[in-house]
């Protein structure tokens, strides 16, 4: 659901931005359909379970994990620079990541009761501290990086 509404948005903002780039499929009645994809997506995401929402915020971690470790490494956009534009934005968005895997482990565990098994709990705790910690690592060593040149 949250990647529908991702491609919803996504339409809009073509239409917006590229209006006369070439498009492989049409899309009837913009911005009616999208609009529509995008509140009936976040509507039936809002009845979800919690330890559904741990998930996605956990898969959400270990793609943001494989972009920043391998895939800006690997681009071929500023290719040889120290400092890359938007690495302080993936750093905040991985801790912001983060804090919502507690939140999301804490939400579960209030949801199912405090009596029942905390392996959800404890697994999203291990992913948020951990990443909390190399997100927060990345973002000291870019901002003493910038401060010494």
């Amino acid at each position: 659901l949250f990647a529908f509404t991702l491609v919803c948005a996504g339409v809009l903002i073509v239409r917006k931005t590229m209006p006369d780039a070439p498009r492989s499929f049409k899309t009837p009645l913009v911005p009616f359909v999208p609009i529509a994809g995008i509140i009936t997506c976040l509507v039936m995401m809002l009845f979800l379970p919690a330890d559904t929402w741990i998930r996605l915020v956990l898969w959400m971690l270990i793609g943001l994990d494989i972009y920043v470790c391998y895939g800006i490494k690997h681009s071929k956009l500023e290719h040889m620079q120290k400092h890359r534009s938007g690495q302080t934005t993936l750093d905040m968005i991985g801790i912001t990541l983060s804090v919502l895997c507690v939140i999301t482990g804490l939400w579960h565990q209030q949801t199912v009761g405090w009596s029942e098994s905390k392996v959800l709990l404890i697994i999203s705790f291990v992913f948020a501290f951990t990443h909390l910690a190399f997100y927060l690592y990345r973002l000291g060593k870019q901002f003493t990086g910038l401060t010494r040149s």
